[in-house]
This record gives C-alpha cells, sequence and structure tokens, in this order.
C-alpha cells in the first residue's frame, strides 16, 4: 500500500511539472502594438440592410408579474418602546 501511494505521489508531482512548463510563454514571440485611437469615416458610403428584431407580438404579449409585500410597513412603534422601556 506504501509502494502505492508513493507511486501516486511521484506521478502526481510529474504531471504538475509537466503542466506548468506547457504553461510557459516563449520569449520570442511579436508582440503587437495597437493605435491609441481609430477614426472610421462613413460619410461618403451607403450602408444598405435589413434590421432583424423579434415581432412585437412577442414583446407585447409578455406581463409584467406582480409581487405581493413580504414586509409589512408600520408607522407606529411606540407599544414595542414602552415595553422594552419597562424590561429595564
Amino acid at each position: 500500500m506504501k509502494k502505492l501511494l508513493i507511486i501516486a505521489g511521484i506521478l502526481s508531482i510529474l504531471i504538475v511539472f509537466s503542466a506548468e512548463s506547457y504553461a510557459q510563454e516563449s520569449g520570442s514571440g511579436d508582440k503587437v502594438v495597437y493605435k491609441q485611437k481609430t477614426i472610421i469615416d462613413f460619410s461618403d458610403v451607403t450602408i444598405q440592410g435589413e434590421l432583424k428584431k423579434p415581432d412585437g407580438s412577442y414583446i407585447s404579449s409578455r406581463k409584467e408579474a406582480q409581487f405581493g409585500r413580504l414586509i409589512k410597513v408600520r408607522e407606529n412603534f411606540e407599544p414595542e418602546l414602552f415595553k422594552s422601556v419597562d424590561k429595564l
């Protein structure tokens, strides 16, 4: 049983270190440099196409969900205040 545990530990360590070696990037890659600002001028171009969107029946037939309040809002807490003073 100990031999099996030792072999499993060695294999797991080898797998971890081999995965780390594949994760390292090579330093010889070219760096891509982008411009800070790109301006595209569409003033001389005519763009033609169709607007594709869902039909209005899908949107208008949906009803807004109505939920009841779970917390009751009260304006008067005097009875609880008087009870707390009595306990002092």
